[in-house]
């Protein structure tokens, strides 16, 4: 997904700090501050969506767990094999339970985890029958240093945070390959929304496979990334699960500056026999600061936190 609204959020709060320092001036402090500061965002933060769970990553991988640099190259290029199916399965019915006899992953590398993750996603992102799909998400978020500071500022943040970063919990229910959210808007099925997932190797930090019963459980966690402007794209998130994508966002208020870290997003998936996506959870957790301006009055915030949304597939 493009559009996140925990990260979203915090340049909503940033705007919303900078007018309210403007309002709250004193005029006889500032004779050139006056109450037509008070002019508010002309955009709302997008309403949609994203995931989370822990924003830290166990330093204790599993056994069959491949561990490699942390150092992206600069190539964007997704595996061969990875590119979505052209066609979708040949019955509009949803697959019956599948099972396999379980396999032995260990020897499996990083390329070959990854791999066998892209053509799973990328098969079930295909699928265009009639299916319903059981999505979750939720948010943790701490906003700090705050300037300029004060009651009013910091009842401006709790306002947008409670507004914007509210768990939500529903079914949707796809045909064609899209489904309609309670928010009315429309939603493909898994992330990347409306995209292949095209993540490349060197977009992966540490990677594990291993049979669970009837399922085969992958899990990614990504290189961390960094972007310094708002239309910066961090090529890996992008690729697979979701970034900040915000350059839209503002008319009124300028962004002056701002620095938004990816400091490892997952990815949770268990996947069937028959290569179709069971159960998948993203998180992506940010580490960001922004600085805003608004009539000559200049704010500024830290913010961090994860987004975890949660697909499972009623098969």
């Amino acid at each position: 997904m493009q559009y996140m609204k925990a990260a979203v959020a915090v340049f909503l709060i940033v705007a919303l700090f900078t007018l309210c320092a403007c309002k709250n001036k004193n005029p006889a402090e500032d004779p050139g501050v006056t109450e037509s500061a008070s002019e508010t965002v002309s955009e709302s933060a997008p309403s949609s969506t994203l995931v989370n769970q822990n924003s830290t990553v166990s330093a204790t991988q599993a056994a069959s767990e491949t561990t490699v640099s942390t150092t992206a190259p600069s190539t964007t290029a997704a595996p061969s094999t990875t590119a979505a199916p052209t066609t979708a399965p040949s019955t509009t019915a949803a697959p019956t339970s599948a099972t396999a006899a379980a396999s032995d992953f260990s020897s499996f590398d990083k390329n070959q985890t990854l791999n066998f993750l892209a053509a799973a996603i990328n098969k079930t992102k295909a699928y265009t029958g009639n299916i319903t799909v059981h999505h979750k998400e939720s948010f943790t978020s701490t906003v700090t240093n705050v300037t300029p500071g004060g009651a009013l500022a910091t009842r401006g943040v709790n306002f947008v945070k409670d507004l914007v970063l509210k768990p939500s919990e529903e079914d949707y229910v796809f045909s064609g390959g899209t489904a309609t959210t309670s928010e009315g808007e429309t939603t493909q099925l898994l992330l990347p929304k409306a995209a292949p997932f095209t993540l490349s190797p060197e977009g992966v930090a540490q990677a594990s496979i291993s049979q669970e019963g009837d399922l085969v459980h992958v899990k990614l966690t990504l290189v961390p990334e960094q972007v310094d402007s708002l239309t910066a794209v961090p090529q890996y998130n992008a690729a697979s699960i979701g970034y900040l994508d915000i350059a839209n966002a503002f008319k009124i208020i300028k962004v002056t500056e701002v620095h938004i870290k990816y400091p490892g997003s997952v990815i949770d998936a268990y996947v069937r026999g028959d290569g179709y996506v069971s159960r998948v959870t993203y998180t992506i957790t940010l580490d960001a600061s922004s600085k805003a301006s608004a009539m000559g009055i200049s704010g500024g915030a830290d913010f961090y936190g994860d987004q975890v949304e949660v697909w499972e597939i009623k098969w």
